[in-house]
């Protein structure tokens, strides 16, 4: 494909096209291979080896651009380089021909050697390097939202160890791998920034500290943070207001929280009320955190609505109870009260950004089917990095076209097919077919 069949003639003639050119398109590619080089020396390499490490990451990575199997990659991509270089192939005794692209079971063979640990310490490394690159670009500012939740992954093997979690969620499987992702949110920009395969009984909040830890390093700084009710925790709280963070997340319904909503609803007091959020009675290191309760109905219902209708009883008050809900922060509130509830509990639904983002990851390729945790987290890895990189671009693309007042629009599949452009005419160089 041709970079003028994607690019609208536009975005060309404006100045763009320097911004996504091989250096930034390809760059987080680059990073990955060396961060993976520089962490796997002591692999041994056979004296007749005939591919370098670079090779086997080429294949996997075109593999997730092209969204095809790593088996249709390698074959594609070494008739492709083969058609494309003059001269005659090496014929084998046994009928095979020379191959310039390594075989789907030497990649395989090759990625299997990657040791988990290693993989997350690979995913941080160009992670890191992307977020970094944004703030360079000013694409994102050093203040910045972060958004926690989960995502499953389906598993159909016969494995029964930690990695492997129970569910009654997917099809046709009891089993899954869990894997807790990270992303911020900053200038409307969304890039993922973490990920970990979660372990069963392992506990999610030192996993989640540990990351805010990180991006305090960085040089962020944390303004709300959001979650689900599933981080439902008082010494989670405590610890991201201790960095100077706010917290976002909607309440359960324990008594006091339910006594608060029926209040309300009888036109007791405001939507906006204080509360102490605290540990269990019975917990071993008890944490305390003040936190206001913002009262918001639900989709296609208005708090005014609800109250009216409850006050000329159309509804009961357990029906009228259902059609709110709490969201819970520790942030103060700041100026009118009302106005700031209402753009508090707004903001909230950018927490969907994380789900929407896990399925443009699944639109990127198929999910891999293999038994190795260390590949699934590679193959997550990629995904990760892709995305990011449309994201920065779309960013880049915006940005420069807001002088004319007008935008233009850059797709995942235009990212994905102009990186597959810039990657095979990386690939003839470094293989001699074109100079």
């Amino acid at each position: 494909m041709q970079a003028s069949d994607i690019f609208p003639y536009s975005v060309k003639t404006s100045g763009i096209k320097s911004l996504l050119s091989n250096h930034y398109m390809l760059a987080f590619f680059k990073k990955f291979c060396n961060a993976f080089v520089s962490r796997t020396w002591r692999f041994k390499r056979a004296k007749n080896a005939r591919y370098e490490d670079q090779d086997f990451l080429k294949v996997f990575f075109f593999s997730e651009i092209l969204g095809r199997s790593i088996h249709d990659t390698s074959e594609m991509l070494n008739e492709y380089l083969l058609r494309s270089k003059k001269g005659r192939r090496k014929l084998f005794a046994d009928g095979r021909r020379r191959r310039i692209i390594p075989h789907q079971t030497e990649v395989n063979k090759y990625l299997r050697k990657i040791g988990l640990n290693k993989a997350r310490s690979l995913l941080r490394i160009c992670l890191d390097s992307q977020l970094i690159e944004a703030l360079r670009l000013k694409l994102i500012s050093k203040k910045v939202n972060v958004i926690i939740d989960f995502t499953e992954h389906p598993y159909y093997g016969q494995r029964e160890d930690k990695m492997i979690k129970g569910t009654n969620r997917q099809k046709g499987t009891k089993k899954m791998r869990h894997y807790l992702g990270f992303s911020i949110l900053s200038r409307n920009v969304h890039l993922y920034a973490g990920l970990e395969h979660v372990a069963n009984g392992q506990s999610k909040i030192p996993i989640i500290l540990e990351f805010l830890e990180h991006l305090l390093d960085l040089g962020f700084e944390l303004s709300y943070v959001l979650m689900d009710r599933e981080f439902y925790r008082a010494v989670l709280l405590h610890e991201i207001k201790v960095r100077n963070g706010d917290v976002l997340i909607p309440t359960k319904e324990y008594k006091k929280v339910r006594e608060m909503i029926e209040a309300y609803i009888k036109g007791e007091g405001n939507r906006v009320r204080r509360y102490m959020f605290s540990s269990a009675t019975g917990a071993k290191h008890r944490f305390f955190q003040h936190v206001y309760l913002i009262i918001k109905a639900k989709r296609g219902f208005t708090l005014q609505g609800v109250k009216r209708d409850y006050r000329m009883r159309k509804i009961s008050l357990d029906d009228a109870r259902k059609q709110v809900f709490a969201i819970m922060t520790t942030e103060k509130p700041k100026g009118k009260t009302s106005s700031w509830a209402s753009r508090t509990s707004l903001f909230y639904r950018r927490r969907w950004l994380i789900e929407t983002g896990f399925s443009d990851l699944n639109r990127i390729n198929r999910r891999w089917k293999s038994n190795h945790d260390n590949v699934r987290y590679l193959d997550m890895l990629a995904r990760l990095l892709l995305y990011n990189s449309w994201k920065m671009n779309k960013k880049l693309i915006k940005n420069a076209r807001t002088h004319e007042g007008r935008t233009r629009k850059w797709t995942l599949v235009q990212n994905q097919d102009y990186l597959k452009q810039l990657f095979l005419t990386s690939e003839e160089k470094s293989q001699g077919v074109i100079g």
